[in-house]
Parts: structure tokens; C-alpha cells; sequence
């Protein structure tokens, strides 16, 4: 697998600084979040640069860019998600032009009273087309579960219904862990329809979480990555340190190292005898509340 790491994990870093410390660290590649109807928390907006020049500054250290993530969700009225897919599609035109494979979008956030299995097909009905529009420029549309669909089971449903080459699952594995779901269940129930993984680590409590490295909190990062392991995932594991909407946490100058050595520790095949996967799953928790992604 490959390993990359969020522009929201370095804020003020321009996208040459980003490219050369990427390769200093030992990613692989880089997630670029792009901001375009929102307000811009990043110094490298793809929006607000050349796409060439910027695929060329990747291509000359060797990094490869990895997703362009966004924060767009269908919101079950028409006229937002006509706008919606519009942006969407801006991401997508954007990605092919800097030779990113991927494009990230989230779920939705299923409204109060609103059946959530008419509202599963709605967001699937939504994806449709922008899948469509992905496949003809060599871009896949992965669907993070960042809001209402969680757990694997409703994204796995979601995603099957749909069987489209061109849309597939971003796995945010803290996401999971906040509903209780550990990668035991998780990875087996998704399986191939995983085609992005992110990660991050934070201590789990009844009133939030509070981020720290990986490895020192309540989320099984490394039983994830054995997981994954198992089922011949050769994709990106991109580590989401999220300085950009909390800047109290560590500087990216020292978490970006400490992950990258973590992450490719975890992700060496294992051996008979080490730590197998049997760790319970975690109770379920509130989610942070300082969290904007």
C-alpha cells in the first residue's frame, strides 16, 4: 500500500514546501483538500494555482498526488445538490488535470424524520452521474463515511446498489471507531469497495476526542492496516492530522514524521506468532467538536 498525508495537516506549508518535505518524510503522496465555494484554511489551494504547475512540481519529487478531497455531501434539496454536483465535477476536471486518480466526497447528513434507507438510495441516485462524468476522465469518486452512513454495513449497500467501476468507499477508520465499529467488522464487510483509507489516532471519550499520535490513542490504526493487509488492499492510507481547523494540536513538523514511521511499520506483512486482530470493538462516542475536514 502507499502512504500519504493531508494538506490539512500543514496549513501554512505552499505546495512546494509540501512536495519536498513529503519526500524528506518518506510518503508517497499527498492529499490535496481543495477548497472552492468555502473559506480557504490552506496555504496550497489547487483552486487558486496552475494545475500543470503544480503536477509538474509533484512530478519533479517524485510524489504523486494521492485524492483531491472535498467537503461535498447531497443535502436532499435540489437545488443545493444541483450546485453540489457542479462542484463535484469542478474536483473531478481538476484531479484529471493534475493526473490524480481520485476525487473525495462525503456522505450526507440524513435529515430529522427522514427515512434513512429512501435517503441511501437518494444519495445514491445523486452519484449516479457524477460517477459517470468520473469515468470519462480516469477519475474515481470515493465517498468518505463522514456524516450519517458510518458503519459499513449502510455503505456497503449504498455502493452495491450502485455497482459502478467509477465510485467507490474512502474508509475514515476514526469515523468508524466513533460508532463503536473496529476494522474486524469494517474491512471484511467492505472489502474491495474500500478504495481509499484514511487514518488518524485520538483518545475516545463521552465528551469528545482529543487527537494524539498515532499508536497512543483509542483507535486500532495498526489492526486496520494488518486488515487491509488481508485483503490484498494495494491502495492509499492517507494520514489526516487536521492542524488546518485545530491549531492547538502538534506542528506538522512533528507529527508528518512520527506517522510515516508508524504507518510503515504497521503496514509490513505480518509474520505467524504476532499480534493477531481480536481486540473488542470500542463503545461508541461523540464525535469532536471542533472537527471541519
Amino acid at each position: 500500500m502507499n502512504i500519504a498525508f493531508s494538506t490539512v495537516s500543514c496549513p501554512k506549508w505552499d505546495f512546494e514546501t509540501i512536495a519536498s518535505r513529503a519526500k524528506e518524510y518518506g510518503y508517497d503522496g499527498v492529499e490535496i483538500r481543495g477548497f472552492l465555494n468555502e473559506s480557504v484554511l490552506t496555504a496550497s489551494n489547487l483552486f487558486l494555482s496552475d494545475p500543470k504547475k503544480v503536477k509538474s512540481l509533484f512530478d519533479y519529487h517524485g510524489i504523486q498526488i494521492a485524492c483531491l478531497a472535498s467537503s461535498i455531501a447531497m443535502t436532499s434539496s435540489k437545488r443545493a445538490d444541483r450546485q453540489r454536483a457542479d462542484e463535484c465535477r469542478k474536483f473531478i476536471d481538476t484531479a484529471a488535470a493534475v493526473g490524480c486518480g481520485l476525487v473525495k466526497v462525503f456522505d450526507m447528513q440524513v435529515k430529522a424524520r427522514q427515512n434513512r434507507a429512501s435517503a441511501a438510495i437518494e444519495l445514491g441516485d445523486w452519484l449516479l452521474p457524477l460517477g459517470d462524468y468520473a469515468a470519462e476522465r480516469n477519475v474515481e469518486l470515493v465517498v468518505e463515511n463522514a456524516l450519517s452512513f458510518r458503519g459499513s454495513k449502510e455503505i456497503w449497500l449504498i455502493l452495491d446498489r450502485l455497482m459502478h467501476p467509477s465510485i467507490g468507499c474512502c474508509w475514515d477508520l476514526f469515523n468508524a471507531a466513533l460508532i463503536g465499529e473496529p476494522p474486524s467488522v469494517s474491512v471484511p464487510t467492505l472489502n474491495s469497495k474500500i478504495r481509499y483509507a484514511q487514518v488518524k489516532d485520538a483518545k475516545l471519550g463521552p465528551l469528545g476526542a482529543a487527537y494524539c499520535k498515532l499508536g497512543d490513542g483509542d483507535v486500532q490504526v495498526k489492526k486496520f492496516l494488518i486488515r487491509l493487509l488481508g485483503i490484498g488492499y494495494d491502495g492509499w492510507v492517507t494520514f489526516e492530522w487536521e492542524k488546518a481547523w485545530l491549531p492547538n494540536i502538534a506542528e506538522p513538523e512533528e507529527a508528518l514524521p512520527d506517522a510515516i514511521k508508524k504507518l510503515r511499520e504497521w503496514s509490513k506483512p505480518t509474520t505467524e506468532g504476532e499480534e493477531s486482530d481480536s481486540e473488542p470493538a470500542a463503545k461508541g462516542h461523540a464525535a469532536p467538536a471542533a472537527s471541519g475536514k
